[in-house]
């Protein structure tokens, strides 16, 4: 039997949301003390940690709606915080108001298309300015922040109702006829946002995978994230339910697959522009491999490819949820890695360049987020009470097959 909700839960992602949130705005402050002491450096360091937390936002809206799509039981795991993540979207755009509010003053610091002169001087760049201008890079950010928050809102508003009412075939067919198209929004309006945010941190240079590669990252962050709160709630004692082994097996081929995906997209990326050979495309992988910045390159293909493909090609490590939380928890610090290569470089071409407000920013924004996502997991019981697969994930915790194999036991029990 799944076991009723945990009386301390809720006191306890009460305390985790009054910890996060003083952290983070502790943080905060400080970072603002930097941006005194030096405004370009805050801003090259806030645009770093907001990309890493918003593909955290966004991934969380992205596995929502293949779950919503998919209706597999691993799904109903993750479900509550999914929609935890995806609720931290309108925070997102309050924490874009800076990055908005540098691009209309006119200050430079971030996007170099915004200063005449570079345009004036750089026939690339002027042939842009149709599409990079500042009204327009602002009208933009407007409504990919519409559609992200909408659809977030309508799947957890329609969540609530199934709460209150009970399932039905109608809201099933609302979750559905919503995910389907949502998700190609989704992927599309954000193809947009990371070329607008990202690419044009050097707007002489453009590549149709640099969205993709952010895609891929949400989609291991999501599951990671996931796979990291499970453990940390059932080693609290706080889980409403008992994992099945073949659903934490799902979980753990899922990361596998999409480190794989990372891995691709990354290098098709790059296969494309070495192979292209045009003057326009290759500095920015030039800027990222000499003067330091080469030492992170290599260190994503040891360790952000093979060694976590490695370790998540042992099935034993995909079925104890220790190891696979291990795993997921070094994911996530070589993700953050990764965000500082790709954005850094931008910033500082000529060699290696690191500063405490990449860390500060990094907790600040980290800190309301999870401020924000644990207030969000507390307005909803973490098991959704009258999702139809409920029975599902029932006859799997006390051993039935369900429609895996090996159900005869829970993950903690392994």
């Amino acid at each position: 039997m799944i076991a009723q909700e945990p009386a301390a839960l809720r006191p306890a992602l009460g305390r985790l949301q009054q910890v996060a949130l003083i952290v983070g705005g502790v943080a905060m402050l400080l970072a603002v003390a930097g941006a005194f002491l030096g405004a370009a450096q805050f801003f090259h360091s806030y645009i770093f940690a907001y990309f890493f937390w918003m593909a955290l936002s966004l991934g969380g809206l992205l596995v929502l709606m293949i779950n919503h799509l998919t209706q597999g039981v691993w799904g109903l795991m993750l479900r509550r915080l999914l929609e935890a993540a995806a609720l931290t979207l309108p925070l997102m755009a309050i924490l874009f108001l800076p990055i908005a509010a540098e691009t209309l003053m006119g200050t430079h610091y971030l996007f170099p298309w915004t200063n005449p002169e570079v345009v004036a001087n750089d026939e690339v760049v002027a042939l842009k300015t149709p599409y990079l201008n500042v009204p327009f890079f602002l009208a933009r950010a407007v409504i990919y922040f519409v559609l992200f928050i909408g659809m977030a809102y309508l799947l957890r508003r329609w969540s609530f109702e199934e709460d209150a009412k009970g399932f039905s075939d109608d809201l099933r067919g609302r979750f559905q006829r919503l995910s389907g198209p949502g998700i190609v929004v989704l992927v599309m309006a954000w193809t947009f946002a990371a070329t607008d945010w990202g690419m044009s941190l050097e707007p002489e240079w453009f590549s149709s995978m640099y969205p993709v590669t952010y895609i891929a990252s949400m989609l291991i962050l999501t599951f990671g994230g996931g796979i990291i709160a499970l453990a940390a709630l059932k080693s609290r004692n706080l889980l409403p339910f008992g994992i099945p082994v073949d659903r934490l097996h799902d979980l753990g081929k899922f990361l596998f697959a999409f480190v794989a995906v990372w891995a691709y997209v990354n290098f098709s990326e790059y296969l494309i522009i070495w192979s292209g050979n045009v003057p326009e495309l290759t500095p920015w992988h030039g800027h990222r491999s000499a003067g330091g910045w080469e030492i992170l390159g290599i260190a994503m293909i040891f360790g952000h490819f093979l060694l976590p493909f490695m370790l998540l090609l042992s099935r034993f490590a995909k079925r104890r949820l220790a190891n696979l939380t291990a795993i997921a928890i070094y994911l996530y610090l070589i993700e953050i890695v990764w965000y500082f290569w790709k954005i850094m470089p931008a910033f500082h071409p000529d060699g290696f360049h690191i500063h405490w407000l990449d860390l500060v920013t990094l907790i600040a924004i980290g800190g309301l987020w999870l401020g924000v996502f644990a207030w969000n997991l507390q307005r909803a019981p973490l098991l959704a009470p009258n999702d139809y697969r409920v029975p599902l994930l029932r006859r799997q915790e006390a051993g039935g097959h369900g429609h895996g194999h090996h159900g005869k036991a829970t993950a903690e029990h392994h």
